[in-house]
């Protein structure tokens, strides 16, 4: 696998002789030549000859040796109508080397004003006039138009490592048939920085953690920021005992890095995830993912190697993903006052071949310990989709969608996939926030929230007043449009005064930051009275219908 600075030569090669093509058309010259200056170094990039071979493709001189040097030290292109009269190059080695010729170079800046290389012109008659300078420029911009796109779209701005589409990029057309394993990196605490110094110094502690991460690797791995505070290293091997090292080298050089705060009660630790196996990058990040999130979950500060505990779950989830064993029933939420359908909420059941009837919670944790949860999230939002065509709610579908999907900004781009495959409009998408997504760090999921929402998704904290939610504390840092009263809540509410006290306080502050409120678990004309008269609007549950197939309800 090349490294990413020569897959970056590539590129700029390609399109610098095309450019170089076009150029002969309207300069008539020889030769035309495009080098990296690095200020040590002129390394010859890519070369257009006609008909004498002037310059020659990969060949390097020491910069201060070079023509290019003279490009170098000014603004303005430089024109030489003798190489071997004049001062500045007469008794430079390569005149000697090359003999008579004329000479046009102008430099190549970046948007900050960098100097990345020249863009030069050889030629034994030919006359270079201003306007080939111009034209010479023009070629120029665009090669520091490309580097800068590519460096947009490639590289994040604050690490320099790799974007998530660039890495597949890379992935795909260098290491799709090859041997590899994917660490994933996730730096645990860091939210006290951020909250307690502020976004300046998480910065700083993010650029020292990549730091790390560029000191400990080799120049055939390929590095990702994957979102906020995690990376992904992708290693051209799979043998145990090189990714071993690989990880040992990367835990060492980021201990190596000052990262304590006197005030912060944890430090900042690395937990990390390592898959060996997997059919695509994607899968290859989930089951990574999963191995990081084991540690997370088990206290931080660790290695786990991803390993599938049950291989007959694994075997299972695919194959009901491939046999349509999925499928997804539709509970109404409705107006409490009619009764009629406002939104429906879409559940995922599992039709087992052979045991029947799989409960949503198994599914789930199985999809997950598979390392394929993602898959099934999408599957989930694309039927959703599929089904508000069909059901045309006033409102919004409903759809739970896992935090591990959630926390990935891929999710985001293959949700923006299936909207516009299925013809669903984003604002007729909710999404609700279960249990166990509450308790995640939510600088974890709040930019692909705040994304979606820019598309017009809304979404909605669920278990309201469950005894281990914490929505209250997550209103105060996601953008939530709904408010789901947990159904032991709604259950206990005709017999138990606190729980009547916890629906009103819960539907007042609704009220006071203009949210909706849903009343789940409605099973009974009693329960619908008294959730009406604590000042509830919408309702779910069995007493107005139970979960229904599409097939059903349509």
């Amino acid at each position: 696998m090349k490294p990413m600075k020569e897959q970056r030569e590539d590129l700029i090669r390609l399109t610098s002789r095309t450019l170089f093509s076009l150029l002969r058309s309207v300069i008539d010259a020889n030769t035309f030549f495009m080098a990296y200056n690095n200020g040590k170094q002129n390394k010859i990039l890519s070369a257009w000859n006609s008909e004498e071979e002037m310059v020659r493709e990969g060949s390097v001189l020491p910069y201060t040796l070079s023509y290019c040097s003279l490009v170098g030290r000014t603004e303005s292109p430089v024109i030489i109508e003798d190489t071997t009269l004049s001062p500045l190059t007469k008794e430079m080695p390569i005149t000697l080397e090359l003999g008579r010729t004329r000479f046009l170079g102008v430099p190549v800046r970046l948007k900050n004003g960098e100097l990345y290389g020249t863009i030069c012109s050889l030629d034994r008659e030919h006359p270079y006039t201003e306007q080939d300078a111009e034209r010479l420029t023009h070629v120029a911009s665009v090669i520091a138009d490309l580097i800068h796109l590519e460096e947009t779209n490639y590289f994040d701005d604050l690490t320099g490592f790799l974007r998530y589409g660039a890495l597949e990029s890379f992935y795909e057309r260098e290491l799709a048939d090859s041997p590899k394993a994917v660490i994933f990196m996730d730096l645990d605490n860091f939210k006290g920085v951020n909250d307690g110094y502020g976004h300046s110094t998480g910065d700083q502690v993010l650029k020292a953690l990549a730091s790390a991460i560029r000191q400990a690797a080799d120049a055939d791995w390929l590095l990702c920021r994957y979102g906020g505070d995690e990376f992904v290293v992708v290693l051209p091997t799979n043998e145990v005992e090189q990714v071993q090292e690989a990880v040992d080298r990367l835990v060492t050089a980021f201990e190596g890095e000052a990262m304590s705060f006197a005030d912060q009660e944890e430090p900042l630790t690395l937990s990390i995830g390592v898959c060996l196996e997997a059919d695509s990058l994607r899968e290859y990040i989930e089951r990574a993912d999963t191995a990081m999130y084991r540690i997370k979950k088990g206290g931080k500060a660790g290695v786990s190697i991803f390993e599938i505990e049950d291989q007959q779950a694994e075997l299972d989830i695919r194959h009901a993903l491939q046999e349509e064993e999925l499928n997804l029933h539709f509970q109404p939420i409705v107006d409490a006052s009619t009764g009629l359908a406002l939104s429906y909420e879409a559940l995922l059941r599992w039709n087992h071949p052979n045991r029947g009837a799989v409960s949503p919670v198994e599914a789930i944790e199985a999809a997950e310990e598979a390392g394929l949860i993602e898959q099934v999230d999408l599957w989930v939002l694309r039927e959703a989709c599929l089904a508000e065509r069909v059901l045309r709610p006033q409102n919004r579908i409903h759809v739970n969608i896992t935090v591990k999907s959630l926390r990935d900004p891929y999710f985001v781009e293959r949700a923006a996939e299936v909207f516009l495959e299925t013809g669903c409009s984003p604002n007729k998408i909710e999404i609700e926030l279960s249990e166990t997504t509450q308790r995640l760090d939510a600088s974890h999921i709040r930019p692909q929230l705040e994304k979606l929402i820019e598309w017009g998704v809304t979404f909605s904290l669920d278990d309201m007043g469950s005894g281990s939610s914490s929505g209250v504390a997550l209103l105060q840092e996601l953008p939530i449009a709904t408010l789901k009263i947990d159904r032991r809540l709604t259950q206990n509410a005709e017999n138990a005064r606190m729980s009547r006290a916890m629906i009103r306080g819960i539907v007042e502050m609704a009220s006071e930051l203009e949210i909706s409120v849903v009343a789940e678990g409605i099973e009974t004309s009693e329960q619908r009275e008294l959730l009406s008269s604590l000042g509830c609007l919408q309702m779910q549950g069995y007493y107005f219908s139970r979960p229904q197939p599409l097939a059903v309800i349509a």
